[in-house]
């Protein structure tokens, strides 16, 4: 049986120790803005923030510059894709949703020519309908199968499979970003006259981000997410929770991860950063917490 790689992209939120722990590889995508002299940058989002500390990152969120992001470019997957191909190790990428960014539809177009120039190669791709550490866990999921001795097929169709029982609940620390980004789905009303309400997302059946509840303040907010971890994850206290952090207060993880651990019984919390691209959608404070659960079959509708 021949090796494969597993490969996210910026919007799985694996840190360097995870990725090198798991032994997985991610697609780089950009973010670029414009700075109040006017002056354009850009940068990778990169997972290592090389470039800019997670802090200074979104604090630059948090001061009102619109942050642009891109999907993964063809230039990219070539340089990832075709470092393992020429190693002879097959592929599976399991992208971000395809509700939120064209990367995983453009890796469909174009992997056709990776299989002529290695026809002995195999490369499978996969749309997680998930995002943040929603497809991260997914990837984490597969390395395990992988570890175990499980085949490229079987590890893409036991995720494709179960795909749906990773659960996201996530909220903001403020609706600006979220509003002035568009990429979640709510009526207009929700985004009305809001002062002090604080939505609850969930990464829908179609892989779109959509605003489920709202709830009056930031603690109100978290304690529900508690309440709807309790509600929705199938054996707690056989799988870890993540928790993806865009520099949230101290005291706003501490409300989280002990509500998680004692009300819901996980048998592990852990947070990581998360990444530049779905933190420009969502801005500094979002906190967001995924585990497996029942399968989900809200669709959300504007």
């Amino acid at each position: 049986m021949s090796k494969f790689a597993i490969i996210g992209d910026s919007t799985c939120d694996l840190t360097d120790e995870l990725r090198k722990e798991y032994d997985i590889d991610y697609c780089r995508m950009m973010v670029s803005w414009k700075t109040k002299d006017g002056l354009d940058k850009e940068m990778y989002a990169s997972l290592s923030w090389e470039e800019m500390t997670h802090k200074d990152y979104f604090d630059l969120v948090a001061s009102g510059i619109r942050i642009f992001t891109t999907q993964v470019t063809e230039q990219e997957f070539d340089r990832v894709f075709e470092a393992h191909l020429e190693k002879g190790e097959d592929i599976l990428y399991i992208g971000c949703s395809s509700a939120l960014s064209a990367s995983v539809t453009l890796a469909k177009n174009i992997y056709g020519k990776y299989l002529n120039k290695y026809p002995e190669r195999k490369v499978m791709i996969l749309d997680p309908l998930n995002s943040c550490m929603g497809q991260g866990l997914m990837l984490l999921m597969a390395s395990q199968l992988r570890k175990e001795g499980k085949s490229l097929e079987e590890v893409y169709n036991f995720i494709d499979e179960h795909k749906l029982e990773v659960h996201q609940l996530a909220t903001v620390e403020n609706l600006d970003t979220l509003k002035r980004a568009g990429r979640v789905k709510a009526s207009k009303a929700f985004f009305g006259n809001l002062f002090g309400v604080k939505p609850i997302l969930i990464s829908d059946a179609r892989g779109a981000n959509f605003a489920v509840e709202k709830q009056k303040g930031r603690k109100n907010a978290i304690l529900r997410m508690v309440e709807m971890a309790k509600e929705r994850v199938i054996n707690p206290e056989n799988q870890t929770c993540w928790i993806s952090d865009a520099e949230c207060k101290s005291e706003d993880l501490e409300v989280l991860v002990n509500g998680l651990k004692n009300d819901v019984h996980f048998k592990e919390v852990r947070i990581v950063p998360m990444g530049p691209i779905i933190g420009a959608t969502t801005g500094k404070g979002t906190i967001g917490v995924y585990f497996v659960g029942e399968k989900v079959t809200i669709i959300g509708e504007e």
